[in-house]
């Protein structure tokens, strides 16, 4: 069916589905299934053939038991544009409903080899009524036929060939591209509309028609997405009563920048954090701890009532000067000096709009609705943030000499009176509140104290963390004074008392915020300053803070130590890093950090053990990953973490690394891959978290084409003595081949046998040797192998995982550490080591590099021994 019917079923003035356009096919034919809920479910099976979609409606959708026929309707031919769309056709125009990307993926023509064929022998199979072609999706896999049924012009039937990915019981529901369901697709911003970059029409909103204070603001023009409507509020929760008992989100400490896509960085303001609640055009501002602040900043209250709607805003109150810096002192003595700097509401937050909370929308959503209705005031102002680069936003709050930047997840939710790992404060200096507990008598020409005397909480023990003696104006001293006086007490309240003469104590009722270098080593501040007395804070809740949060370990980021940019925000190195840089390059570009940080618990293997490890082995290993797209695992808080696997490495890691973008055959967009090269890469992967090193089979050049067959050989529970008669079975079947065969540890509890290979064979050809010679060790070791995917199918056996060999799938390199107990390392081994007394524990992190200097690299003639496919398949 030609794009013109497609093209005649749709009024593109109404709908921005795109206009049936023929595309020439070139390289490897696409498919996709979309689940499509309009008037009733179905599946839509979709094949490229010559520069359109084929297309089939399938009721029941596809079913991987060959036994199961199901019904398929050719319909209308789809431009190749719409193979990844995922959203909502609006009712009332044809297909109205939700759809979702279920699978999708290339395919060939069953029985070819050739791309260049595939497009030819698809239309001559479509034309002939039996289509036969083998997919490789996400989901569907192998080989699929359709059949024209007799005497029926459009139905056809969809069914499953007999392979080994036949009788999958159950398929993922959700969608391939985004893991969602219909409901969060249908919640979601992809609607079909008029493209709203041009469409000037006027649309009524019912929830902006609530704004009682302008009837204007009813409408909105859609010209950009920036823009406010009654979608923005699709997921927030309608209440009935104005929520006057919310307080702020806490951050938590964090000990460095970084750099992330997925966060978002604000400047960190020296002032008073403050909630403002409007209902009724009534201002309520209220500190972070519920005290009103509306006498003490009565010019803000008063310039948010001229905000008609209801609204919870949440910011920060501060006295900048000319330049834009803050500072807390001025914000202290305003009440003195009124016209020392200018006093502004910087806001950040919106968690109520008119009736509606807004906690559970994601930050990015509401800081958009923030920005669209917050209007412009003189000292009421927007904090605008910036995406992904922490890096640069860190250098610049240094630069103007400010506090420092809070970085924020960009989809995380809002927890009212929580401090959560979503929110980061990343300071330039060391500051946090402490709790005086005495004063010192003045010495010399001072007046009012000689030095506070400060402590935090841990537990019911007030600390003691030392003097601060600087920072302070004449006005301050006296001040100060005036207040200490009205709470001193006879006792100490410090837990031990500090020995000064002439002290007076106080009851721990006052809380001062001061700056300082460093905690000593017993818990005291050096080079304290005075910076002022904090009115919101409860001196219960002051405790020692430091960094919760490691940001290495927040995924994905680029970590970047604020030495690089500030020598007062320097992280000084822990002795035990110092000791283990001694053994590391001198002159690498890496900047090792945290090397004390155990990895191993049991084995008490700590991260600098790790790079000390690959640091030593890097001249055996890198020939095996030079070339070679790396999947990097990355378990940066050691192996009692689940970690995390990370392919896309653009913007996260330093530009002297290189990288190479590839794209995915089932994707639009290219992934950034990096390429281990270099000794200097390698030891960057292990500063980065990366215990396990995992390289593709095929290199940049050739990424289609392997230059090794693999053999897993996955225990699932089976003794070893069955692991050890399996392998030496698949190396007597690749002996009667003439085919060599190296065998090495998993590194956990398994065997890998590989077999070099030229590269000039398909992944799919090698895949269908190790499934042949994985076949002919089944047939003689029935009893302790298996072929079964299915772990519960195949429990004790040994299974012969020869799906292992696939583009883009990634296997522990020869010589990489596994995160594991045991510190295992895949290891290299010689036949005769295969026996019965074979101890796969024995191959570690401490053996290895012995082994090494007594046999050296028992692979070294590895890809010199490569194999020509072809001819030894000539002999089966």
């Amino acid at each position: 069916m030609a794009l013109e019917k497609y093209n005649a079923k749709r009024d593109f003035k109404k709908t921005a589905e795109p206009q049936g356009v023929k595309k020439s096919s070139n390289g490897a034919l696409r498919f996709v299934v979309q689940k499509h809920a309009a008037s009733h479910l179905h599946y839509d099976f979709r094949l490229e053939i010559d520069g359109v979609l084929v297309s089939w409606a399938v009721p029941k959708g596809p079913s991987s038991n060959p036994a199961d026929k199901r019904l398929a309707m050719h319909v209308e031919d789809h431009p190749m544009d719409y193979i990844d769309f995922e959203g909502t056709i609006p009712k009332g125009e044809y297909g109205g409903g939700t759809v979702m990307v279920w699978d999708i993926g290339t395919y060939h023509a069953e029985e070819n080899d050739a791309v260049s064929k595939d497009n030819l022998l698809m239309k001559k199979q479509l034309k002939s009524g039996s289509i036969k072609v083998v997919l490789d999706g996400g989901k569907l896999h192998g080989s699929w036929h359709l059949v024209k049924m007799k005497g029926e012009n459009d139905q056809w039937l969809l069914m499953k060939s007999k392979d080994e990915f036949a009788d999958k019981k159950e398929f993922d529901p959700n969608s391939i591209l985004t893991g969602r369901d219909f409901d969060a697709i249908a919640k979601g911003k992809k609607v079909w509309h008029r493209n709203r970059e041009s469409d000037e029409k006027i649309v009524e909103d019912p929830i902006l028609g609530e704004i009682k204070s302008d009837p204007k603001k009813a409408v909105k023009k859609l010209k950009s997405n920036d823009e406010f409507t009654a979608e923005d509020l699709a997921d927030a929760k309608k209440i009935s009563k104005f929520p006057d008992d919310w307080r702020p989100q806490l951050a938590t400490l964090a000990d460095e920048t970084f750099d992330n896509d997925d966060w978002i960085f604000e400047t960190k303001f020296d002032g008073y954090r403050a909630l403002a609640q409007i209902q009724n055009s009534e201002v309520t501002l209220l500190s972070r701890n519920g005290l009103p602040f509306n006498s003490k900043y009565p010019e803000i209250a008063k310039t948010l009532e001229s905000i008609a709607n209801d609204l919870i805003l949440d910011g920060e109150i501060v006295v900048e000067d000319s330049k834009g810096k803050s500072h807390f002192q001025w914000l202290q003595h305003l009440e003195e000096k009124p016209k020392q700097g200018q006093l502004k509401f910087y806001v950040f937050d919106i968690l109520y709009f008119q009736g509606y909370d807004l906690r559970e929308l994601e930050l990015l959503q509401r800081k958009k609705i923030l920005k669209a209705i917050l209007p412009k005031l003189k000292n009421i102002v927007y904090s605008e943030h910036t995406i992904g680069n922490g890096t640069k936003a860190f250098a610049e709050a240094v630069k103007k000499n400010g506090e420092g930047i809070i970085a924020k997840k960009s989809d995380s939710k809002y927890y009212t009176d929580k401090r959560t790992k979503d929110w980061l404060k990343i300071k330039t200096d060391k500051q946090q509140e402490m709790v005086i507990g005495g004063f010192t008598e003045p010495r010399g020409g001072r007046v009012g104290i000689g030095a506070l005397l400060c402590g935090y909480y841990d537990g019911s023990e007030l600390k003691y963390s030392g003097k601060v003696g600087s920072g302070y104006t004449e006005t301050i001293l006296k001040d100060l004074r005036h207040k200490l006086d009205k709470i001193e007490r006879k006792s100490s309240p410090f837990t031990t008392t500090p020995k000064e003469p002439g002290v007076h104590w106080v009851s721990p009722k006052l809380v001062a915020q001061i700056k300082f270098s460093e905690f000593t080593d017993t818990g005291s501040m050096r080079h304290p300053v005075y910076l002022g007395l904090r009115s919101d804070k409860n001196p219960k809740d002051v405790i020692m803070e430091t960094p919760k949060v490691e940001t290495e370990n927040v995924a994905g980021t680029k970590s970047e130590t604020k030495k690089a940019t500030t020598k007062k925000a320097t992280k000084k190195p822990a002795e035990s890093d110092k000791a283990l840089s001694k053994e590391l390059p001198s002159d690498t570009k890496v900047e090792f950090t945290n090397l004390d940080k155990i990895y191993f618990p049991k084995e008490k293997i700590t991260k600098g053990d790790v790079v000390q490890y690959y640091n030593s082995v890097a001249d055996y290993i890198l020939p095996y990953l030079i070339d070679r797209p790396e999947s990097l695992r990355r378990t940066p808080d050691g192996i009692n973490s689940e970690g995390f696997f990370q392919k896309n490495v653009a913007g996260t890691v330093p530009k002297w690394i290189k990288t190479r973008k590839i794209k995915s055959d089932s994707a639009e967009t290219a992934v950034e891959w990096l390429l281990c090269q270099d000794k200097e890469t390698l030891l960057f992967l292990a500063n980065y978290g990366c215990i396990e090193m995992n390289p593709w089979s095929s290199r940049i050049g050739s990424l289609n084409n392997p230059d090794y067959i693999i053999f897993d050989l996955d225990p699932k529970g089976a003794p070893m003595k069955n692991i050890v008669k399996t392998a030496l079975k698949v190396k007597e079947i690749l002996d009667s081949l003439s085919v060599p065969a190296y065998i090495k540890t998993s590194g956990g509890n398994g065997l890998h046998v590989f077999i070099p290979v030229e590269p000039k064979y398909t992944y799919e050809q090698t895949r269908n040797f190790s499934h042949l010679v994985s076949q002919m060790v089944h047939r003689d070791l029935p009893e302790i192998t298996s072929l079964e995917r299915m772990p519960n199918k195949r429990k004790g056996k040994v299974y012969l995982d020869f799906l292992q060999n696939g583009k883009g799938k990634t296997m522990a390199s020869i010589y990489s550490l596994r995160p594991r107990e045991g510190a295992g390392v895949s290891t290299p081994l010689e036949w005769n080591e295969i026996n019965d007394g074979l101890d796969l524990k024995a191959f570690n992190i401490k053996t290895i590099p012995d082994r090494l200097a007594d046999k050296g690299d028992l692979w070294k003639d590895f890809f010199k021994n490569a194999i020509n496919l072809k001819e030894i398949l000539s002999k089966i």
